[in-house]
């Protein structure tokens, strides 16, 4: 079963610029996070973690050479006249695959018939004890994991993500360097997509 993911209470109603998150292409695909971390810190990416959290980093020195960003809307700086500032945090592993999922989220497509599942919502609103229950494509008939569903770059699931907040979905785009990186976890591809909560 694949959990469902929101990172902000329903009661919450600020709007959320948005994360970019990457995890691993097979959602199966886990390691222990202080691999992931060490990886990332030798790398250059983060450097050291937040004190309210200790898988919550600052970016690294090389950042711009795995990140692309555009647009006006990216804070990269912190202090008190710039703001929080982007963080870079490990979710995972969890036990299971986990859907991450906003505002932004479209239909998913079918595996089979690459339709888009119109009632996806409803579906997933069945959930028992948040877990999300197989889904139904009302096109063709399949039932497969919502894990196997193509979410694009508006959702996703996975056992492990790296996230980093705040980026506009778009803003902020991985280079082939940071995929360099991350598979030398020897977890396999890895893909991004993007959540405003």
């Amino acid at each position: 079963m694949i959990s469902i993911s929101t990172a902000r209470p329903a009661t919450d109603r600020r709007l959320h610029n948005g994360r970019l998150l990457l995890s691993p292409e097979d959602p199966m695909a886990a390691a222990p996070s202080q691999s992931l971390v060490a990886q990332l810190l030798d790398g250059g990416l983060i450097t050291t973690a937040s004190p309210a959290s200790a898988m919550r980093f600052t970016p690294g020195e090389r950042l711009f050479e795995y990140i692309g960003f555009t647009g006006c809307a990216v804070q990269l700086g912190q202090g008190p006249d710039k703001g929080a500032g982007l963080a870079i945090e490990i979710d995972g592993p969890f036990d299971a695959p986990r859907l991450c999922r906003g505002r932004n989220t479209r239909p998913p497509r079918c595996a089979q018939c690459r339709r888009p599942l119109v009632d996806w919502q409803e579906q997933i609103d069945q959930t028992i004890n948040g877990e999300l229950p197989i889904l139904n494509c009302t096109s063709c008939g399949a039932d497969a994991p919502g894990w196997s569903w193509g979410w694009g770059r508006q959702g996703g699931a996975g056992r492990l993500f790296v996230n980093l907040e705040p980026v506009f979905p778009g803003e902020g785009r991985p280079l082939p360097a940071l995929f360099t990186l991350l598979e030398q976890i020897e977890l396999g591809p890895w893909r991004y997509f993007y959540v405003q909560d």
